[in-house]
């Protein structure tokens, strides 16, 4: 080795050495800042997919990066080696060209040289667009060369200020010589990279826009999960999408970056899924934040969710026209949405119809902004069903568990069926009629009869007795004859019917009257003398005997008893025994009503002791039996009013005056007191002089003075009660008084 060569290598060497010493940690990155990491510097892959490569004929390019393989590696440009040699211009280059829009700051470069052949330069350096390049390592041609057969080495481990570039070039070429234009591939020449970390500089933020192209970006009412549609575009890449949804971030989606390629991060559209149960729920703004592979945020545009989570509660349902039976199956349904504010409105209603009977259920729903009534709703089959209903609103929320309380739905298209039964024996005037409905079952009907011929229909008071009708005819106040019978029946979905045949089709018809007919006589028993005149022996005799007779007026005296007789027989004379005869009495000042209850003895005879009292009316009435007619008798008791009466002094003198007082026993006294007539015998008649009304308490008061008496003239008084209307009396007076009255001798 000669001296020269000695003395180059050793300086390559301290080169090498110095170049290790100067080199410090890559630059951290900053705001609006990358750093490709390329070759050993990527330590996943030891990528070199950034650099762009080319080679001319006998040059090459290597890319092997992974320190564990064989052969020389790393990022290398050089010759071929074999024989021969290559022409001036040969070269081979890697080309890292900075993503459009930005520029580098900074290389922190590790590599080696070496070249056996001094006409080749191994060059590294950056390019701006706008200055000189930024030289980095540049071997020269035909310049320090080793001698023969010396090769020259050299390690370097740098970083590198190149703020402004924009291509950063790793060449070898071919220069030749004055003399030789060309250069030897008969020995390894090459430059190589072991590591490159090249800081860029990117200052253009991104685009980035809410693609709304669903419910949720649209500002729909929605729920759950929703997915947010966006798209994102950068020079260098989107590296953070972030959703941000009234101020509040709702998490970050990482796009896959890879910081060994020159644009780390891909552009274009993706998508984020917003659980909306972390939002409020409402209406609010929501914005797309992205960032680029440089951190440059940009927002989108912002748009209006809608969120609503709770499902809509329960409400009341009622149904329209009520909750009765009916015969057409169309039901209508009602409800009221209150108002929630910024909520999601009603938009559907499900319901569930179920048979009562456990005949099984269906379901069904119905749709419409603001829905509050299902119209129309139809049951599957005829008979009872519920109706459970629960709302949906627009953002699809809806639970079943807050359906409303169930609602009955009656349905019956079906009349019901009748026909008359046969009246029992022992009952002639019951008229029954046997109704079928299966579905909502009797509610009501009414049954008929005509007299035969009439052409006039007369309801009979008709009850529903269970699943019949049923009725009583009164053959006591109606004519004798035969009579059409019908009847009507409705059951509870206000269907109906009408037969006037009985269960066995034949035509339903009476004779009336259906009981046995009685008779009853009543009245005061009263011994008479009875005349009849007869003839004998051609002479007209008059015969007397003494007979009873029962009077229908008998007039009693105020306070006194009277005893009433009377029969019940049958139509043929026959007594009724162990018969019930209820009396009743009314007045002019009282109604009727039942004051006893005789019965009648073996003979059908019954007796009845009327009490002291006003005069009355009493009717003695036989209800009648299922087979017997009723029958009634009445009896009229005149009693008349009464009074006292009592003159002061007894004896009087002309020129004095008497005092008339008195009491009226006849109770009660009409609210305005009783009229009192005072009468006197004049002229062999009585005549009244003074008229006076009683006070409440029945007393009467009245004076009168003599005037025009002479000698011992006796006088006769009494005191007249005369009937007045509601006052439950006759006329009646007190017994006659005498009153003397002295005066002087008569001329």
């Amino acid at each position: 080795m000669s001296g020269r060569s000695l003395v180059f290598r050793i300086r390559w060497a301290v080169l090498a050495i110095v170049s290790v010493g100067l080199v410090g940690p890559a630059s951290p990155s900053v705001a609006n800042e990358f750093t490709i990491n390329t070759c050993q510097a990527d330590r996943a892959e030891y990528s070199t997919q950034a650099f762009e490569d080319f080679a001319t004929r006998g040059m090459m390019w290597k890319r092997a990066c992974n320190p564990e393989g064989g052969g020389e590696r790393g990022l290398i440009t050089g010759n071929v080696v074999r024989r021969g040699r290559v022409p001036r211009g040969a070269r081979s280059y890697f080309v890292l060209r900075a993503p459009d829009g930005t520029r580098f700051t900074r290389l922190r470069w590790a590599g080696t040289a070496r070249r056996r052949d001094c006409r080749y330069a191994l060059q590294l350096w950056a390019s701006r667009p706008d200055g000189a390049p930024i030289p980095i390592t540049n071997v020269r041609a035909n310049r320090g060369c080793p001698n023969r057969p010396m090769a020259q080495a050299a390690y370097w481990a740098k970083t590198f200020d190149i703020a402004g570039a924009t291509t950063i070039v790793q060449r070898i070429i071919c220069v030749g010589s004055k003399d030789t234009p060309y250069c030897s591939s008969r020995d390894r020449n090459y430059l190589r990279t072991y590591k490159a970390e090249v800081g860029v500089d990117d200052n253009t933020p991104p685009a980035v826009q809410i693609l709304q192209d669903n419910p949720f970006t649209l500002g729909h009412w929605v729920n759950g999960t929703q997915t947010v549609n966006y798209n994102a575009v950068d020079n260098v890449g989107i590296m953070l999408i972030r959703a941000t949804v009234a101020g509040a971030a709702q998490g970050d989606s990482a796009r896959p970056c890879n910081y060994a390629r020159r644009i780390p991060c891909d552009s274009g559209p993706g998508a984020l899924a917003i659980d909306t149960s972390k939002l409020a729920e409402g209406s609010q703004l929501l914005v797309v934040q992205a960032h680029d592979a440089a951190a440059n945020p940009a927002d989108s545009q912002a748009v209006t969710v809608r969120v609503d989570n709770t499902a809509p509660g329960a409400v009341p349902v009622g149904l329209a026209g009520g909750e009765a039976w009916r015969n057409e199956n169309d039901f209508h349904l009602t409800w009221t949405n209150e108002d929630e504010g910024d909520r999601a409105p009603i938009a559907a209603a499900h319901y569930r119809l179920c048979r009562t009977d456990g005949g099984g259920c269906v379901e069904g729903s119905r749709s419409g902004t603001g829905i509050a009534a299902l119209e129309g709703l139809a049951v599957p089959s005829p008979g009872e069903w519920h109706a459970r209903l629960w709302r949906e609103d627009a953002a699809t929320n809806r639970e079943p568990t807050n359906a409303s309380v169930p609602v009955p739905l009656r349905f019956d298209p079906e009349p019901p069926q009748l026909g008359f039964e046969e009246s029992p024996a022992s009952d002639p005037t019951l008229v029954s009629v046997l109704v079928t409905d299966k579905t909502s079952g009797l509610a009501g009907g009414q049954i008929e009869l005509s007299l035969e011929g009439s052409g006039s229909w007369q309801t009979l008071p008709t009850e529903q007795v269970g699943s019949r009708l049923v009725a009583r005819i009164d053959d006591s106040r109606l004519p004798a004859g035969r009579y059409l019978l019908r009847a009507t029946a409705r059951d509870q979905a206000s269907n109906q019917n009408s037969t006037d045949s009985r269960l066995d089709g034949r035509a339903m018809t009476l004779d009336l009257p259906l009981r046995v007919s009685t008779a009853m006589r009543a009245g005061v028993l009263r011994d008479r003398v009875v005349r009849r005149t007869i003839r004998r022996k051609g002479k007209r005799r008059t015969m007397r005997r003494r007979a009873s007779a029962l009077e229908a007026v008998s007039r009693i005296g105020f306070g006194r008893r009277l005893r009433i007789d009377g029969w019940l027989e049958s139509h043929d004379g026959r007594p009724i025994p162990g018969a019930e005869v209820h009396v009743l009495s009314r007045s002019v000042s009282a109604p009727e009503q039942v004051v006893a209850v005789v019965q009648t003895d073996a003979a059908g005879h019954y007796v009845y002791a009327a009490e002291p009292g006003s005069s009355r009316t009493l009717r003695f009435a036989y209800r009648g039996t299922g087979q017997t007619l009723p029958a009634q008798s009445e009896v009229t008791l005149v009693v008349p009013a009464a009074s006292t009466i009592r003159p002061r002094p007894r004896r009087l003198q002309n020129g004095q005056a008497v005092r008339f007082t008195g009491r009226v026993r006849s109770s009660p006294v009409p609210a305005g007191g009783k009229l009192v007539e005072l009468q006197v015998v004049l002229s062999g008649r009585w005549q009244t002089f003074r008229t006076v009304r009683t006070d409440a308490h029945g007393d009467w008061d009245v004076r009168y003075r003599f005037r025009r008496s002479c000698g011992l003239t006796p006088y006769r008084f009494r005191a007249r009660l005369p009937a007045e209307a509601g006052y439950p009396y006759a006329d009646g007076v007190t017994g006659p008084v005498d009153v003397p009255v002295r005066g002087a001798p008569c001329r």
